[in-house]
């Protein structure tokens, strides 16, 4: 095809749409508004699909070490004690890989070969619709003008669907205040851990023998001032400006190995964030696709948004090389609705029914099921692993 295609966002999913495009032929500009090629301060969780995807889009040299190969995956209580877990070496799995690394080491992998493509420090001023077309303004005057396709690839807080659906709520808050850290911690022998209070939960991932990567978060009333009742913090207390230190005071009372993770963190760079998810998953409006979490973000605790990002890309690239535009949108969000829906339900589900309710009582029913049934995330890997076409 001969298109104008102009992709939004130089992260997972749109340097993986970049990659297919190249290999299909098909020409495109992307922008990225980051200065330069960033450093992140992120982790990666890449279940089995998501290696999947990776090895099937087979850039020179692949994924190369240091990661971190899981073996299998624990839910414990808040004081560390196991309650379920979850073993990743046995069938659907066997064959299988779940690895977690450095964000930083994936996308330098996704960006092999479109370095000179990538226009850094560009950001996105406004959009237009037109016939057949769209038409965009940047920062970059050289790329101002009429589009046949634009690509939103720039994450949950995506600019382009800000634009697009401007004065309508497309983001859904959970209540939730979180925190994402990378921590150095020479041989800390751990498998990934999920410890769950009674509002707040510490998900632990080694991504190499002497790095870890941590989140946590809590849930607020609702009033999103005080933090909710039962949380480690003392009662109503508010969040302050230094992340740390709401690190230590919510999570205090976490035992197995929060508290040393929590006298490590010196210098780690913590980010900030809230747990937003996107209130109804769109691919296409007229001639603007998305993908990745700019179509369907969702929360992270089933660990789904990097393989959902490379599915798309591979789905939606695939759909331009076989038929004409409009044909192709139409076909990438038949094959990706239904799979995404599913996720995104298995997603957001432990974060709807913490809303549900608060204290002791919840964190018992939590424990029994997680008995009974096992862990989410592994149980929404099973299905999605039964699935036949998982990755379309």
């Amino acid at each position: 095809m001969t298109s104008r295609i102009m992709i939004v966002g130089a992260g997972v999913a749109g340097l993986s749409l970049a990659q297919w495009f190249t290999r299909f032929g098909i020409d495109f500009e992307i922008i990225e508004q980051n200065p330069s090629e960033r450093r992140s301060p992120h982790g990666v969780i890449l279940p089995f699909n998501a290696v999947r995807e990776i090895k099937v889009l087979d850039l020179p040299g692949g994924l190369t070490e240091p990661y971190f190969s899981a073996s299998k995956v624990s839910y414990c209580s808040i004081s560390g004690r196991e309650i379920r877990s979850a073993a990743l070496t046995t069938p659907p799995f066997e064959k299988e890989q779940f690895l977690a690394l450095r964000e930083e080491q994936l996308l330098s992998l996704l960006r092999k070969g479109l370095e000179k493509k990538i226009r850094y420090n560009t950001r996105l001023l406004e959009i237009s619709h037109e016939e057949d077309g769209v038409r965009i303004g940047c920062t970059n005057e050289l790329l101002d003008g009429r589009y046949d396709l634009l690509v939103a690839a720039d994450g949950i807080e995506s600019r382009v669907r800000q634009k697009n659906f401007e004065g309508q709520k497309t983001l859904h808050d959970h209540r939730a205040p979180c925190w994402r850290l990378l921590l150095r911690y020479p041989e800390h022998g751990l498998q990934p851990m999920h410890l769950i209070g009674p509002v707040s939960q510490f998900i632990i991932y080694p991504v190499s023998d002497d790095t870890l990567y941590c989140y946590g978060h809590v849930h607020e009333d609702v009033d999103g001032v005080h933090l909710a009742r039962g949380a480690t913090l003392e009662e109503n207390a508010t969040l302050g400006p230094d992340a740390k230190d709401n690190l230590r005071r919510i999570f205090v009372r976490f035992g197995g190995p929060v508290p040393e993770i929590l006298s490590r963190l010196g210098d780690a760079v913590i980010v900030p964030g809230r747990l937003r998810s996107v209130s109804e998953a769109c691919f296409f409006d007229r001639r603007i696709a998305f993908i990745g979490d700019a179509a369907h973000g969702c929360s992270p605790l089933i660990q789904q948004g990097i393989a959902m990002a490379l599915a798309d890309s591979r789905c939606l690239a695939d759909a331009l090389a076989m038929q004409q535009l409009d044909q192709a949108l139409l076909t990438y969000q038949e094959r990706r609705a239904a799979p995404t829906q599913r996720i995104r339900r298995a997603a957001d589900a432990p974060l709807n029914a913490a809303a549900g309710g608060q204290g002791w009582t919840r964190q018992l029913f939590t424990a029994l099921r997680l008995r009974l049934l096992g862990p989410d995330n592994v149980r929404a890997w099973r299905r999605i692993a039964n699935e036949r076409s998982f990755g379309l």
